[in-house]
């Protein structure tokens, strides 16, 4: 019986992980460097530079100390809130705004293309992509277009789209990967010729998403309103979420990703801080156990160092440094928390006695309840209503959460 115990302990327990207090973190705010405003929408790396998307204009970070910032005062650039970023070679940016369509440009002189002059059928630019052949794929509330660098194309509800709200873009080695807002998810073969994949059509968990990025294999991942972390097991399907309620996730509430080595995903949550996922691992970095800034992560980008760097939506940018952020060990040794579900009098078990601060946390990240544990068990609060919640305890600096479900 006590081996059958022990095995069901193994089994059950995983934890996550969280950083504890380091100075592995800076940070680029209004109030420390020349960045113009703390909402960071995008970014882009490129050589030794840098781009930083903004609600006030396009920031310039070069080798880590040199700015310079480009807005409707000081360029060509006449639409200072900038939502995408694409770097083409080593001369050209491409940059999305909210109101003034897309722009290029090549260092010195800037191009704009928006509605007026040119077939560009929006003023808005979400995401914009360089496929393989050159050619420019921008995401609109109006539809996808694609530029050749001579004449536009275009795909909307007049081709088949189920929404014009494009949200997303991403370039494989065969297909592009397009991201819609309640129309599914676009894939465009060599030819450009498209097929959707929805909720109906190919099962995938829900038809909108926020953004896509390519592991190592070259499959596509999706980060989706309702579903989560979402991932292609095929091609087209059979997809697989990952989520605060299937998984150890420690939030539903996420807006972007990136890949990185050996199968790590880092996901940025809206009021989680940095997720980062490494098969069945949880880590997580937030304002309470780093010196992260803001625990809403706008977006994503790894320079050439793969040092991560994180735009905020109040807090600027923050530079990550991964060999110092991420600890090694899934969970304190020797420490198991059992039952998981948990009913009747509310009691959760520790495999030895702890000496702690603990707290229960609910879904979207909210405390519901602190308290002090100087023992091998610690009772919940019948007040707290039944559902999915995680307990959460330092130790040695580190913080550790479990899920567990009160009845």
């Amino acid at each position: 019986m006590t081996n059958c115990i022990h095995c069901t302990l193994i089994l059950l327990f995983s934890t996550i992980a969280l950083l504890g207090q380091s100075q592995n973190i800076s940070s680029f705010t209004t109030s420390n460097s020349p960045l113009p405003f703390n909402t960071v929408r995008c970014l882009e790396h490129e050589g030794n530079t840098l781009w930083v998307g903004t609600d006030q204009g396009l920031a310039k970070l070069e080798n880590e100390n040199d700015w310079t910032i480009y807005n409707s005062v000081n360029s060509a650039l006449w639409n200072d809130d900038i939502r995408a970023l694409k770097a083409d070679g080593d001369s050209l940016l491409w940059v999305g705004t909210i109101q003034g369509g897309l722009f290029c440009f090549d260092g010195t002189n800037w191009t704009n293309y928006n509605p007026s002059n040119s077939a560009l059928g929006d003023y808005l630019v979400r995401a914009i992509e360089v496929d393989l052949d050159g050619n420019i794929w921008v995401a609109t509330t109006e539809g996808v277009y694609m530029y050749d660098r001579t004449t536009w194309s275009s795909w909307t509800s007049n081709e088949g789209l189920l929404s014009n709200n494009i949200t997303a873009l991403c370039i494989g080695d065969n297909k592009k990967f397009v991201g819609s807002i309640n129309g599914g998810v676009l894939y465009f073969d060599a030819a450009n010729n498209f097929e959707n994949h929805t909720i109906i059509s190919a099962g995938i968990p829900d038809n909108s998403t926020l953004n896509i990025e390519i592991d190592n294999e070259g499959k596509p991942w999706f980060i989706s309103p309702a579903a989560g972390l979402v991932a292609d097991q095929g091609d087209g399907g059979p997809w697989i979420s990952f989520n605060a309620i299937n998984s150890e996730m420690p939030s539903s509430s996420l807006l972007c990703l990136k890949h990185g080595q050996g199968g790590t995903i880092y996901i940025g949550s809206e009021t989680g801080g940095v997720i980062t996922k490494n098969q069945d691992l949880y880590q997580q970095i937030t304002t309470n156990n780093s010196n992260l800034t803001d625990d809403h992560i706008l977006c994503i980008e790894k320079d050439n160092q793969g040092d991560l760097w994180v735009g905020t939506f109040d807090g600027g940018l923050c530079k990550i440094d991964l060999t110092l952020a991420i600890s090694p060990l899934p969970y304190p040794n020797g420490i198991n928390l059992f039952p998981t579900v948990i009913k009747d009098e509310r009691l959760v078990y520790f495999s030895k006695e702890l000496t702690c601060e603990i707290a229960i946390i609910n879904q979207i990240g909210s405390v519901m309840h602190k308290g002090h544990c100087e023992s091998d068990f610690f009772q919940i609060p019948m007040e707290l209503n039944a559902g999915w919640f995680y307990i959460q305890f330092e130790m040695e600096g580190l913080f550790y959460r479990k899920k567990i479900l009160l009845l």
